[in-house]
């Protein structure tokens, strides 16, 4: 087992979950199945531009809103409203565990997120921003997960090496970079499993 320098979570998935029940009236609402409008806004190469800071996150809900107004007809500001307007839930829960290890000092504790240029203000209006020492946007880093340079230059930022860096995501490609990068990864599959993983990592 490696000596841990440097904790690294996902968001999506692992701290932040969305509300796929308010995705759903929403699409409806504007005369959409959900999977027609998840087709549109999550499309590989609109997305992976707001992934990577190729568009802000005003630029792709725009084009979200173009996109389904082309397509289906209603009105593209409202929908990019309404997209951007999605809301969430924080498991503060796994929070706590993150701060725990931070508070520790036994490593540094980081986030790393495929996110558009939002996500900071998101962090903030969810109040936790300040349980990371560093936070992590491929929309900044101009690379996302699960390419492993993207991994790599989180760990050069950390001051550390792949090697003493602990992946949790939640997604099994992104622990597939990981791991090609040097990372120990592992999946995130509940607080239990994480507090484990954390303990027999000497970090609780």
């Amino acid at each position: 087992m490696p000596d841990v320098e440097a904790l690294i979570l996902d968001l999506d998935g692992v701290i932040r979950h969305w509300n796929r029940d308010g995705f759903v009236d929403m699409a409806t609402s504007f005369g959409v199945s959900a999977d027609d409008f998840a087709a549109i806004a999550f499309e590989p190469d609109l997305l992976a531009a707001a992934m990577t800071g190729a568009l802000d996150a005003d630029e792709w809900g725009s084009e979200i809103g173009r996109r389904v107004n082309e397509l289906h007809g209603p009105d593209a500001v409202a929908v990019a409203d309404a997209f951007a307007a999605l809301g969430w839930t924080i498991d503060f829960d796994v929070v706590a565990l993150v701060r725990r290890v931070r508070d520790g000092g036994r490593a540094k504790v980081a986030l790393f997120s495929n996110a558009s240029t939002r996500l900071e203000d998101d962090l903030r209006a969810s109040g936790v921003y300040d349980a990371f020492d560093v936070v992590f946007n491929s929309a900044r880093l101009r690379m996302a997960k699960p390419d492993p340079d993207a991994f790599r230059a989180v760990a050069a930022s950390l001051g550390t090496t792949p090697e003493r860096c602990l992946f949790v995501d939640d997604t099994l490609p992104n622990i597939d970079g990981a791991r090609a990068a040097g990372m120990w990864a592992e999946h995130f599959d509940g607080i239990a499993g994480l507090r484990s993983l954390l303990e027999t990592a000497g970090l609780l």
